[in-house]
């Protein structure tokens, strides 16, 4: 579709366009959807720099993802649900941090010992997102969308159009490597496991 008929295209025909690299048609659904989505975000988080940050990698996601993306709905309500998700897990991790931060200043006797712990859940932090990047890709990106944009198995199987017991056994796989090297770090470097285990606790069932 030439750009000059974009501006009368559907929402389905300007999806379409994006799966072909359209950055054109991809300005215009910012254009049509960001300040609703905008208003969607900040009304959950309260906070409009988060929500302007929220907003903004809702869209770069449809852009990065366009090749593996598949809607079976209308594109306002994939924006939506993609919106609502993305803010929950922001604010499911805002809350994991401020939980942390809370226990720890209740459990730990003094200053030393605060810096210490702190200093631990960071680099066992650091070490949790490497680990993660380092996952094959197939993995990391499912794992990603399980974990990061909280979709069910069976989304995860309709987006990417593969049985779910491949997502399963995807998601499957990285938690055994991802734990398998967070818990070595607990044995080769001393780490408390206090720390190892609020890191895992961000992402794996106990």
């Amino acid at each position: 579709m030439k750009n000059e008929n974009l501006e009368k295209a559907s929402d389905e025909q300007l999806f379409k366009e994006i799966k072909k690299g359209n950055r054109k048609a991809w300005e215009l659904i910012i254009k049509s959807y960001y300040n609703a989505l905008f208003v969607f975000i900040l009304g959950m988080v309260k906070e409009k720099e988060s929500a302007e940050e929220l907003v903004q990698d809702v869209f770069v996601n449809i852009w990065d993802k366009r090749d593996k993306i598949n809607i079976t709905t209308s594109l306002k309500a994939y924006l939506y649900r993609a919106a609502r998700n993305h803010t929950l897990n922001f604010l499911k991790r805002k809350k994991f941090e401020m939980d942390y931060h809370k226990r720890l200043a209740q459990t730990s006797s003094n200053l030393d010992n605060k810096t210490e712990e702190s200093i631990h859940y960071t680099e066992l932090q650091k070490h949790l997102f490497k680990a993660i990047e380092d996952l094959p890709d197939s993995c990391k990106h499912i794992f990603k969308m399980s974990r990061y944009e909280e979709l069910t198995y069976k989304e995860i199987s309709d987006v990417l159009g593969v049985p779910v017991r491949s997502v399963h056994y995807q998601i499957g796989l990285a938690l055994k490597e991802l734990r398998n090297k967070l818990k070595g770090l607990y044995s080769k470097e001393s780490i408390p496991f206090f720390a190892l285990f609020l890191v895992l606790a961000q992402f794996f069932p106990f």
